[in-house]
């Protein structure tokens, strides 16, 4: 699985309250449009070789982008929710390689933020 998939199932899995969609590559209209639902989307921001030997490699640096849009009805702290988020990755030994400040979407009126996390992966 890619890092990108790898970390939707995750993050489903880890069903963070608050977070109403979690969502790969690229959102469904309906999402995109949607300003009361909290939604998660995840790409691909890094997939470098690593661990060279023997003219060959065996694992991947792998980077993923989080970004997440808070619904404008939130009723929770978005810090309540970003700390499940990391610590979820965290826990399936991803790292967080970095994390934005929260911004105000002038079109929408949405707070967002952006997060990186890493991980190494064997193959």
């Amino acid at each position: 699985m890619s890092a990108v998939d790898d970390a939707v199932t995750m993050l489903i899995q880890a069903s963070i309250a608050g977070i109403d969609a979690v969502e790969g590559n690229n959102l469904p209209q309906e999402l995109v449009d949607s300003l009361d639902k909290t939604v998660v989307l995840i790409t691909d921001a890094a997939n470098d070789p690593a661990a060279y030997g023997d003219n060959d490699f065996w694992a991947l640096n792998q980077e993923v982008e989080v970004q997440i849009w808070y619904s404008q009805a939130l009723d929770s702290d978005p810090e309540t929710i970003e700390i499940a988020m990391m610590k979820a990755f965290t826990h399936k030994y991803w790292q967080v390689a970095a994390v934005r400040q929260r911004t105000l979407d002038p079109d929408t009126q949405q707070l967002f933020n952006t997060f990186y996390f890493s991980r190494t992966k064997n193959i």
